[in-house]
């Protein structure tokens, strides 16, 4: 067996260095990657699972908007009822004061004056009630729709908001994703350089 030289020697000891040093950068690269992507999954999993939340949220929101939409929907019906019945009574008083005092006049020209205002007057009245009624329903319905479009506003603005979070999560994991894998690089580097 030939006897080595110095040079050889050093170049063997340099060559077992790197291999050691090559060794080393290796495994410490697979053991940041395998955290690297532990953590990755972890993160992805919370993404997920906020992500079904806020859809969970969302489902939530639809159904309680859809009952309040409904309970609007009653509401409405219950007051065109109201407004209905309350038509029919009128009609029904106009009709009673209609008979009592064409049953009260004989009819002469006087009583026939006298009934022509008195119908004028029940009309007037009659036609202010009316006025005044509508005015009541369409306050009524305004405040229906107002109802209506403030919960349909907060409801959109909470899923906007839960969504916008979601989305924060997902970029933030995918920034650090991005962020993490360049330490390693780095790392590896400055081990070759050594």
């Amino acid at each position: 067996m030939a006897t080595k030289t110095p040079l050889q020697e050093k170049t063997e000891q340099l060559e077992q260095a790197v291999t050691d040093v090559k060794t080393k950068v290796e495994g410490k690269v697979q053991d940041v990657k395998a955290k690297v992507e532990d953590k990755v999954e972890d993160v992805k999993a919370k993404v997920e699972s906020k992500v079904e939340a806020v859809e969970v949220k969302l489902e939530e929101v639809k159904e309680k908007a859809a009952e309040q939409a409904a309970q609007l929907e009653a509401e409405a019906k219950e007051a065109g009822a109201s407004f209905q019945e309350q038509i029919r009574q009128l009609k029904e008083d106009f009709l009673v004061r209609f008979n009592d005092f064409r049953d009260k006049f004989t009819l002469s020209q006087d009583d026939l004056i006298e009934l022509k205002e008195l119908v004028k007057i029940e009309f007037a009245s009659i036609a202010e009630e009316f006025s005044k009624l509508s005015k009541e329903v369409k306050e009524d319905v305004s405040q229906f729709s107002s109802k209506h479009k403030e919960h349909v506003a907060e409801t959109l603005q909470r899923t906007k908001t839960n969504a916008v979070e979601a989305w924060h999560k997902v970029k933030e994991v995918d920034e650090k994703k991005t962020t993490e894998g360049e330490p390693v690089k780095k790392e590896k580097e400055t081990e070759e350089v050594k």
